[in-house]
């Protein structure tokens, strides 16, 4: 193409292509400043239980007694001093508990509240409002995937979303870091248009392809039209940034690109349920806990393994921090997993034998179909901070792979094979992963912004251009 006709095209494309390229850098740029600005909760780590052999078979007879769903999901949970039953029988409905002690039971309310004030290190009388939340929205969204939750908000406008299930921070904020992440959502992610997934498609591709297209016919007349030394003014400027940013940009743009098509190709599968489980056995002799077992502990959860029950204890980790470096690099909320079988004919079951159970019945395949077991402990593009749990086991078949979490029985996200390179290129490369085992993640945030602000600079200096020769 003629160089004239190709300057001709760039500035035509500089209305469409810029302004998406703007507001992109723009709403970009906000997700490291909501990081580094945002609230923190005091503490990482779940509050520690206390349990004994009593307490297991206490729990037990306490069940017995009950009309519990066969689906449910049974745990010994702490409150307060105490060890308490939680049962969740489904979603969308909060969790209900039984007592182990003389103190009636709580509510999923009083959980929530006890959780809340133990990551914020605030009072219970701090309160203002408390709301049980089943959807996500611009405070709490779908990045954070787990729910339900209960949003407990404070006098000084700190909310935080608990999820009592696993006892855990699922998210802190306040109503800066609110506006910030709703501009984020709306203005980078589009999200106001998701109810309308056929138009979101339609102007999205216009509003990306305008601006790859404004940023390769940009590099290519940065190669054609004459040297920096024969410019003047803002053209020198425009024509010295264009060369830091061409490449970096024109590899943001085809990633995100990229990402956005392959989502709505082919979206990984997240949180499946657990299969309906069999009826508890009639009786059960659980053998005394060991002092080397005697340790503080997350939880226990009842669970069904391929010939048998048993309590699945989730030794407890002392070693989780509430630094934003060590949250985001993720942290193991168990040392270690300890099965005690219900009866005496149950035959031994250890963690990576429970995964591959599990693995069987979500997929409906053989055990010999899965391969390379691993136990992720720390998070990276196959499992990101957004699944929010560790550890989870990582299991590998034919036409991809799943991640489950053995602490709950439960599928957290199953991947296709095919997103592999999807993965890689939005976290490598869009998310500037690639800079974060030399820089650690701040370090990686501070180029993301710097570049950022480069990419505004060079949008504002061609809309100046372009109006001053209009003018």
């Amino acid at each position: 193409m003629h160089t004239a006709k190709l300057l001709k095209w760039h500035k035509t494309l500089l209305w469409v292509g810029g302004i998406t390229i703007l507001l992109f850098a723009l709403s970009g740029v906000t997700h490291p400043i909501m990081t580094w600005t945002g609230p923190q909760a005091v503490t990482a780590r779940p509050p520690a239980l206390n349990l004994t052999t009593q307490q297991l078979n206490q729990a037990l007879t306490a069940l017995q007694q009950q009309a519990i769903p066969a689906s449910a999901l049974i745990k010994i949970v702490p409150f307060q001093q105490d060890a308490v039953i939680q049962i969740t029988a489904d979603a969308a409905t909060p969790r209900t508990y039984l007592s182990l002690a003389s103190t009636p039971a709580p509510t999923d309310q009083d959980m929530a509240l006890w959780l809340a004030a133990h990551y914020s290190g605030l009072a219970e009388t701090a309160t203002t409002d408390v709301n049980f939340q089943t959807h996500f929205d611009d405070a709490y969204p779908a990045v954070n995937r787990l729910l339900p939750v209960w949003q407990i908000t404070y006098d000084n406008g700190l909310s935080l979303y608990v999820h009592t299930e696993t006892l855990a921070l699922a998210g802190i904020t306040n109503p800066y870091k609110t506006r910030l992440q709703g501009f984020f959502r709306q203005a980078h992610s589009w999200q106001w248009l998701d109810g309308l997934p056929w138009l979101k498609a339609i102007v999205m591709t216009i509003l990306l392809g305008s601006a790859l297209l404004l940023v390769l016919s940009g590099a290519w007349l940065l190669l054609r039209l004459p040297y920096q030394a024969r410019r003047r003014g803002l053209r020198r400027w425009h024509y010295a940034l264009s060369w830091l940013v061409v490449l970096p940009l024109t590899l943001y743009l085809l990633t995100g690109i990229y990402h956005f098509a392959y989502k709505y190709a082919k979206p990984d599968t997240l949180g499946l349920s657990l299969q309906t489980a069999t009826p508890l056995p009639g009786s059960w002799q659980i053998p005394e806990l060991t002092t080397e077992q005697a340790k503080l502990y997350n939880s226990a959860t009842l669970i069904q393994g391929a010939q048998g029950w048993y309590w699945r204890l989730s030794e407890f980790n002392p070693a989780q921090q509430a630094d934003r470096q060590s949250r985001f690099a993720g942290q193991a909320s168990e040392l270690q997993a300890r099965f005690i079988p219900l009866t005496a004919d149950a035959p031994a079951l250890d963690d990576h034998s429970f995964a591959l159970i599990l693995a069987e019945r979500f997929l409906g395949l053989p055990a010999s179909a899965f391969n390379n077991p691993q136990l992720i402990s720390r998070f990276g593009p196959d499992y990101d901070f957004r699944n929010k749990r560790l550890p989870v086991w990582q299991l590998d078949y034919a036409s991809g792979r799943v991640f489950i979490d053995t602490q709950t029985g439960q599928l957290i996200e199953q991947q296709h094979s095919s997103s592999k390179w999807e993965r890689y290129s939005f976290s490598f490369i869009h998310k500037w992963g690639i800079l974060q085992p030399l820089l650690g993640r701040d370090g990686r945030d501070q180029v993301v912004a710097g570049f950022m602000v480069l990419v505004l600079l060079l949008a504002v200096l061609g809309f100046a251009m372009r109006l001053k020769r209009r003018a």
